[in-house]
């Protein structure tokens, strides 16, 4: 039991270190910008190295303290700074909401300079037991609400920043991948003609992407990119080389580490049938009579996975 719990939380722990590269990757200044200009409309007249240089706000700052709605002012305030990695978003009654990547983006051709404020998640779908779109419609909602006491006070509603969550899922169902989603508020007249500005009522963007594997076919644009960037099947320097010649990115020192460093945990844990130990491990921890959830949450996967693999193991059984 013990060295079956060992071994599970050296896979969690090896997850863990390859989720925080990848959103390190990410995080990149260049990496947002094609995000962006993927993704969004407004940025499709600028080039990424533009969006990089013009609209997107300070650099990105990696595993930042813990902010409280209260007191963000003094971070939003301050323009030069991008808050990144495992950034915290706590209140009294909601408790704690992690960001992956946060930041700020100024809008092109606006003379005011308003900005939109984005959340950029990575996340493996396969690992959720919940609806990922009702947790990117709650993200979306606290990128809203927090803005209350920092970009606004008062009954000053009318200088609520538009949000973009966007979620960038791997590992997704088959049906779902190599697709992206927009969700948004829309307005219905149930009676008579009248219309509201849609700039009043479309505060919250949430953009789903559900990214395919490499080697099941070339993908252009933003799901293309992605593929490149996050797959767990192409060594260090070929993806680099990729990059470089394809995407025209700057290999800088910086970049080409956490390019570097991604590849090899992929390749050290998920190249090494990682999938087949956690499945050996998780049926050893069921007989022994562990509750299924815990067993999903040691070993790093859905509760659907270990039921899965629960009735591929029946299905063996001698009849």
């Amino acid at each position: 039991m013990n060295q079956d719990l060992s071994h599970a939380l050296f896979l969690t722990e090896g997850r863990a270190l390859y989720d925080e590269a990848a959103k390190r990757l990410l995080s990149q200044k260049i990496v947002l910008a094609y995000i962006l200009k993927g993704c969004l409309m407004k940025y499709q007249d600028y080039t990424p190295e533009e969006i990089a240089d013009r609209f997107i706000e300070g650099d990105p700052q990696i595993g930042e303290a813990a902010v409280h709605a209260d007191e963000e002012i003094s971070e939003w305030e301050k323009p030069e700074r991008i808050l990144g990695l495992n950034t915290e978003d706590i209140t009294v009654t909601e408790g704690l909401v992690r960001y992956d990547i946060r930041f700020k983006a100024l809008l092109p051709k606006d003379p005011e300079r308003f900005y939109l404020i984005l959340n950029i998640e990575a996340q493996n779908e396969q690992q959720t037991w919940y609806p990922l779109l009702k947790r990117a419609v709650y993200y979306g909602s606290r990128l809203i609400s927090s803005q209350y006491g920092t970009v606004f006070s008062g009954m000053d509603y009318g200088a609520v920043k538009k949000v973009y969550s966007i979620w960038i899922c791997t590992k997704s169902a088959k049906k779902y991948r190599n697709s992206m989603n927009r969700y948004e508020m829309v307005e219905e007249c149930l009676v008579g003609e009248s219309k509201s500005d849609p700039e009043n009522y479309r505060l919250m963007n949430l953009i789903l992407l559900h990214v395919g594997e490499y080697d099941e076919g070339t993908h252009e644009g933003i799901l293309g990119f992605l593929e490149i960037l996050l797959s767990g099947k192409l060594q260090a320097e070929e993806k680099k080389q990729i990059l470089q010649e394809q995407y025209h990115i700057t290999m800088t020192k910086k970049m080409s580490e956490e390019v570097t460093q991604m590849c090899n945990l992929s390749w050290g844990i998920y190249q090494d049938g990682v999938e087949d130990k956690a499945k050996e491990i998780a049926m050893r921890l069921y007989q022994d009579g562990m509750p299924l959830e815990k067993i999903a949450r040691i070993v790093s996967e859905s509760l659907a996975k270990i039921q899965e693999w629960l009735a591929e193991e029946h299905a063996s059984d001698p009849v």
